[in-house]
C-alpha cells in the first residue's frame, strides 16, 4: 500500500509539475513582476482531480472541465482509492508538493503563496478538500522589506502622486495576516488616507486608488475576517450570507480587528457606488454583532467621517441632523419659514460639498404638506421637503445651488422611491425650478445631460406639465425636445399638437439639426412626438 500511495503521490507531482512549467514558460514572469517591487510573484493557486491514475491539473479556481494539464499515471483497478486512504496519502502529498513550490523561490512565476485544491472520484462520488497551503519565506521576507522601503520612500516621506498599480499590491498586503499576523489597524487607515491625499489632484487616478483599497478591505472582510465568525452561504446570485457560529468553534475578535470591518463598511458606504451600500452598512452591523461598541454608534450618528458641527444644527426654526452610513437627512421644520428652509438648505449643500452620499433620502418633519404639480412622482418626504422650499422665491439661487451638487455623481438616487418613482438626486427641485422661472432652463438641460433613462421615467410625467406651464414656443422648444430625447414609453401628449404649426416646426427642425443627432435618436424622436421632422432618414 505505501508503494501505491507514493505513486499516486508521485503521479500528481509531475502533472502539477508539468503545468507550473506550462504557466513559466507562457509567461514573462520577470517582465510582469519588475513593474513594482510590490509584487512577490503572479501565480499562487492551481487544482486537480484524480480518478484511476489519470491527473487533469487546472490553472484556475473556476469550474472549467477542460483541463491545462493531463497526465497519465498509474492506475490501481485491484485497490481503488478510499476517502480514508487520501486522508492518509494526504501528508505525503504536502510533502512532495510543498518541495515543488519551493523549487521556484527564485522564480516569480509563483507568489508568496501557494495554494492546492484536490478533487478525487471515488464510487462516483466526488471528494474535494484544501491540499496545501503554504508560503514561501524567501519570497515573504524580500516582500516585507520592500514594503518596508516602499512605506518609508513613497508613503511616509512621500510627495508626489503614485502609481495605481502599487496600491493595488500594498492594499492587500498591508491587511494580510500571512504577511501581519498583528494588523496595525490605526496605520493602514493613516497610510489609505496618505495615499488618497498625494493623489487627490488626478481625479480619476484617484478612484483607481480609491477602488484598489476599497477592493481590498471587501475581500478580506469576506474571505478572512468574517468566515472566522460566521457561517458563510455564497448563493448562485446575489450577496455571500453569513451565520454566526455559535459555540466553541467561535471565539471573540480582537477589538483592532472589528475596527477594520467598520473601517471596510464606512469605506464601502463612502466610496462603492449606491448598490453597495448594503453591504458595507452590513459590515459595522456585524462588528456590532460581535461586541463592538463603537459600530454602535456609528449605526446611530454616523461615520464619524464628518464632524459633530456638519451633521449636527439646531436653532430656534430648523433642527438638522445627518447620518452618512444610512444616508439621510432629518430636518424638523419648527418654523415654517423662507430663513428655517434656506438653514436647511445650506446643511444639506455643506455636506454635499464635503462628500456625503450622494444617494440619500430627506426625512422631512413639517407642517406643510406641499407636492409639486407634477402627476408620477413620489409623494415622499424628500420631495416635500423641496415643494416646500420652492414656495420662497429668494431660495431659488440656493437651490440652484443645491442642484449643482446633487447632479455631479452618476448612478444615485433618492432612497425613498422607487420602480417607475425613481428619481435621481436634484429631480425634485430642477422640477420646481424650472416650472417656476424660464431663467431655470439651461439648469433643467444640464439635469437631463446626466440623468439615466434606461432607470428613470419621472421626466415624462415633468413634460407635461412643463407644456402646459410654458407653453409650445421658440423658448421652450429646445427643452421639450431635451425631454423627449430622454424619455421612453411616453404616453400621446395632445399639447405636442402645437409643433405642428409653420413657425415652431421651423424652431424645432433648426434645434435638432444643430444637435447633430443619429439617425436612431431622430427615429426615437419622432416616435416620442408621433410626428415626422426629417424629409429622409439622413
Amino acid at each position: 500500500m505505501e508503494n501505491r500511495f507514493e505513486t499516486i503521490v508521485n503521479d500528481i507531482t509531475i502533472a502539477t509539475s508539468q503545468l507550473l512549467q506550462k504557466i513559466n514558460a507562457s509567461k514573462d514572469a520577470v517582465s510582469i513582476a519588475s513593474r513594482t517591487t510590490l509584487q512577490a510573484g503572479i501565480h499562487d493557486y492551481v487544482r486537480f482531480f484524480y480518478y484511476k491514475g489519470q491527473v487533469h491539473c487546472f490553472m484556475d479556481s473556476g469550474g472549467s472541465d477542460r483541463p491545462d494539464v493531463k497526465y497519465e499515471g498509474t492506475d490501481f483497478p485491484d485497490a481503488p482509492l478510499t476517502k480514508e486512504e487520501i486522508d492518509q496519502l494526504l501528508p505525503l502529498l504536502q510533502e512532495k508538493l510543498t518541495e515543488l513550490y519551493l523549487s521556484y523561490d527564485n522564480n516569480p512565476i509563483l507568489d508568496y503563496q501557494f495554494e492546492v485544491d484536490g478533487k478525487f472520484r471515488i464510487d462516483e462520488k466526488f471528494y474535494k478538500l484544501p491540499v496545501l497551503r503554504t508560503t514561501s519565506e524567501v519570497k515573504k521576507t524580500k516582500l516585507l522589506q520592500a514594503i518596508d522601503q516602499y512605506l518609508t520612500q513613497k508613503i511616509y516621506e512621500g510627495q508626489y502622486p503614485t502609481k495605481e498599480l502599487e496600491t493595488f499590491f500594498l492594499a492587500k498586503h498591508l491587511i494580510n495576516p500571512a504577511l501581519y499576523p498583528e494588523t496595525d489597524v490605526p496605520g493602514t487607515i493613516a497610510v489609505f488616507e496618505k495615499i488618497r491625499t498625494l493623489n487627490k489632484n488626478n481625479k480619476e487616478s484617484l478612484q483607481q486608488h480609491q477602488y484598489h483599497i476599497t477592493y481590498a478591505l471587501r475581500r478580506w472582510a469576506e474571505e478572512i475576517f468574517l468566515p472566522a465568525y460566521y457561517n458563510v452561504h455564497k448563493p448562485s446570485w446575489g450577496l455571500p450570507e453569513f451565520a454566526l457560529k455559535e459555540g466553541r468553534e467561535r471565539s471573540t475578535p480582537p477589538d483592532n480587528l472589528l475596527d477594520l470591518l467598520i473601517h471596510a463598511g464606512v469605506t464601502v458606504i463612502r466610496f462603492e457606488p449606491n448598490y453597495s451600500r448594503p453591504t458595507g452598512v452590513g459590515f459595522i452591523e456585524k462588528a456590532k454583532e460581535l461586541g463592538s461598541t463603537k459600530a454602535t454608534q456609528i449605526l446611530k450618528k454616523g461615520s464619524g467621517t464628518f464632524s459633530d458641527s456638519d451633521i449636527q444644527y439646531k436653532d430656534a426654526d430648523v433642527t438638522c441632523t445627518a447620518n452618512d452610513v444610512f444616508a439621510t437627512f432629518e430636518i424638523n421644520f419648527k418654523n415654517e419659514t423662507e430663513a428655517a428652509y434656506g438653514k436647511a438648505l445650506d446643511f444639506i449643500c455643506h455636506l454635499l460639498e464635503k462628500d456625503f452620499p450622494p444617494s440619500y433620502e430627506i426625512k422631512c418633519k413639517s407642517k406643510a404638506k406641499n407636492l409639486l404639480p407634477v402627476k408620477g412622482l413620489g409623494k415622499s418626504a424628500t420631495q416635500r421637503f423641496f415643494a416646500n422650499a420652492l414656495q420662497y422665491p429668494a431660495l431659488y439661487p440656493q437651490l440652484e445651488k443645491y442642484v449643482q451638487l446633487a447632479i455631479r455623481h452618476e448612478f444615485e438616487w433618492y432612497e425613498d422611491v422607487e420602480a417607475e418613482q425613481c428619481a435621481r438626486p436634484g429631480t425634485y427641485a430642477v422640477f420646481g425650478l424650472a416650472l417656476a422661472d424660464a431663467r431655470y432652463f439651461p439648469l433643467l438641460q444640464q439635469y437631463l445631460d446626466v440623468i439615466d433613462d434606461e432607470h428613470q421615467s419621472v421626466q415624462n410625467h415633468f413634460l407635461v406639465q412643463f407644456i402646459q406651464q410654458h407653453g409650445v414656443n421658440a423658448g421652450t422648444i429646445p427643452t421639450i425636445v431635451d425631454v423627449l430625447r430622454c424619455a421612453q414609453d411616453i404616453k400621446p401628449i395632445k399639447e405636442l399638437k402645437a409643433l405642428e404649426t409653420e413657425e415652431n416646426m421651423g424652431q424645432l427642425k433648426s434645434y435638432v439639426k444643430s444637435l447633430e443627432l443619429e439617425s436612431y435618436e431622430i427615429d426615437h424622436l419622432e416616435t416620442m412626438m408621433a410626428m415626422k421632422i426629417t424629409d429622409s432618414p439622413d
